[in-house]
């Protein structure tokens, strides 16, 4: 007969035991799995992917007319993602040591996920104005009677404003983080949520903006491990982007089928798997030929710095001026006609350095790599900023075999955002005596009942003050002089 001390509940099963483990972390952290950190998720999972892609190019590749990736430029390429990860582990390792004062939470307002909303959907609205001002050919396009290339020429695209659709990743880290509590029920920033869900589906869909979608879906899944599940299914995440590239391969069928399997494909492949499975890889192996391509005809350090000054040439207003001096996008485009296909024409997020720097381009590398370890490491402590970061800079290393996302205009309204957030609307909370964390008046629990109800923000438990500050009655107070 088993017995058990009064009180002691039944026990927790080994993997949940494992799993709330893991969220406390050490010293009461948030220690997560080992794909939330860069340093790991290199080696583990990005170069294991790169090995593969670079021994389907050095081997019998017919699908590519021409190839220039060769063992060079895979060493090169393994090269820049080792510099990532050890400047990743280092920036970790650094911030995680750093003595000081234990941070305590900064507490946002929830009307910030109004105004948000409100700049991501004025975004996806500027863009969309074309098929809102014909929605039969939308109609059209259902019924298989417009092509993808019909609608991608009615995206409406205004240099500064149609980039306000970026606001739809900081509006998704950010409600996970003003939220940190769940709120039940239906509030208005769910609404939002479910909004603009849908746009970003459409934009996927009809404007093939793959990436779009991606943004939304990768911060949401990482905000709902970090601050929802609490150590649930952590047999399943611990294989993390492993379990996700099944879902990957549906997302690529769903988005693909009407958009170039009815159309034309059909006709080529047996069936609409093989399809899948061969263009989906194409994706990334003709993005890192081309990279390699670029470095063989265009040549090392060659070029200007188009893809790392990226945001600033897409700046509203002062973005024009410095185009002539930073923008080779003819050569680049002079390169994808002449010899290699203008239909795949991502240049990767590795080689593009080398073309603009040379082998300098692994100071990009190191950059990277301190980005995104210093926001893993405030993900682990949950400093607002950094969660939001990281769950935008995450986007970029998962797809850096594919595109130069990491300096490009799409993250710079995801990072800036939360910037402007944090500094003028954040207020870092102080500590509470001892006694208001334990007895609360019946006023103060039916105010933070209804709050929640209200969707308001749920603030973070904070550490008691040593000591309860004595009231002085206001006659014995010394007057001010």
């Amino acid at each position: 007969m088993n017995r058990r001390a009064d009180g002691a509940g039944p026990r927790p099963g080994a993997a949940t035991a494992r799993g709330m483990a893991r969220v406390r972390g050490v010293a009461g952290g948030y220690a997560g799995y080992w794909w939330e950190d860069p340093a790991r998720l290199v080696p583990m999972f990005i170069l294991p992917l790169y090995g593969l892609l670079s021994l389907s190019l050095l081997g019998d590749q017919k699908s590519i007319a021409r190839i220039y990736f060769d063992g060079y430029y895979a060493f090169a390429g393994a090269l820049f993602l080792m510099v990532v990860a050890a400047t990743a582990w280092l920036a970790t390792t650094e911030a995680r040591t750093r003595r000081g004062p234990a941070e305590t939470p900064v507490e946002v307002p929830p009307c910030v996920l109004d105004c948000l909303f409100a700049l991501a959907l004025f975004g996806n609205l500027v863009m969309m104005s074309g098929i809102i001002a014909r929605p039969a050919l939308l109609l059209e396009f259902l019924h298989g009677q417009a092509t993808a290339y019909d609608m991608l020429q009615q995206i409406g695209r205004v240099t500064g404003l149609s980039s306000f659709t970026q606001a739809t990743s900081p509006f998704v880290a950010l409600y996970f983080y003003v939220f940190r509590t769940p709120v039940k029920g239906l509030n208005r920033y769910k609404i939002y949520m479910a909004v603009l869900a849908v746009l970003t589906v459409l934009r996927s869909f009809l404007f093939a903006e793959r990436l779009a979608l991606i943004e939304m879906v990768m911060p949401l899944a990482l905000m709902v491990v970090r601050f929802r599940l609490h150590g649930r299914y952590a047999r399943l995440l611990t294989l993390g982007p492993y379990a996700a590239i099944p879902l990957l391969f549906a997302l690529f069928i769903a988005n693909e089928y009407n958009r170039s399997w009815e159309a034309y494909y059909v006709n080529i492949y047996d069936n609409i798997f093989d399809f899948a499975l061969e263009r989906l890889g194409l994706y990334y192996s003709t993005s890192l030929n081309n990279g390699a391509g670029m470095l063989a005809v265009l040549g090392w350090g060659q070029g200007h710095p188009m893809f790392t000054f990226d945001w600033l040439m897409r700046f509203p207003v002062i973005g024009e001026t410095f185009r002539p001096w930073i923008d080779s996008s003819d050569s680049f485009n002079l390169f994808l006609n002449s010899y290699a296909d203008p239909e795949f024409n991502n240049p990767s997020g590795i080689f593009v350095h080398f073309y603009e720097w040379g082998w300098f381009g692994l100071l990009d590398a190191a950059v990277l790599g301190w980005m995104v370890g210093r926001s893993y490491a405030g993900w682990r402590s949950g400093n607002g900023f950094w969660c939001c970061a990281h769950a935008v800079l995450y986007v970029s290393l998962m797809e850096i075999m594919r595109t130069p996302n990491l300096f490009s205009g799409r993250n710079f309204l995801p990072i800036v955002l939360p910037i402007i957030v944090f500094h003028w609307f954040g207020k870092r909370l102080t500590s509470v005596a001892p006694s208001s964390t334990h007895a609360v008046s019946g006023r103060g629990a039916r105010a933070a009942d209804t709050n929640e109800r209200d969707g308001g923000a749920t603030a973070w438990p904070l550490a008691p003050a040593p000591h309860r500050r004595r009231t002085i009655p206001r006659a014995t107070r010394n007057p001010e002089r």
